[in-house]
């Protein structure tokens, strides 16, 4: 088992934090993003920063099954991120149709 002893673990804390802020400015891009696709990028980054954060809760808490947790995550992050690009293209490829 690994453990986290008190300097360890303010850093993780410390990181934790600075992931909290991160998600907090992605989530207001996302929000006023003028376009689809910068909400699209604000979405992934979300996901990616929430996956880094459950790895690291993983560590300090030595609950090493959330890894897997973060795994299916990640995996569904991908999945939804494929969706979503695969939608923007055909809106975007409609639009390009109709002008003609």
């Amino acid at each position: 088992m690994i453990h986290c002893d008190g300097i360890l673990e303010n850093i993780v804390i410390a990181i934790l934090c600075i992931f909290t802020l991160v998600l907090l400015v992605c989530l207001v891009r996302a929000i006023q993003g003028p376009r689809y696709t910068d909400r699209l990028i604000a979405l992934n980054m979300i996901c990616t920063v929430v996956i880094l954060m459950i790895c690291l809760l993983s560590y300090w808490m030595n609950a090493f099954y959330m890894i897997d947790v973060a795994i299916l995550y990640g995996l569904l992050n991908l999945l939804a991120i494929i969706v979503l690009s695969r939608i923007s293209i055909r809106r975007y490829r409609g639009r390009k149709e109709q002008k003609k």
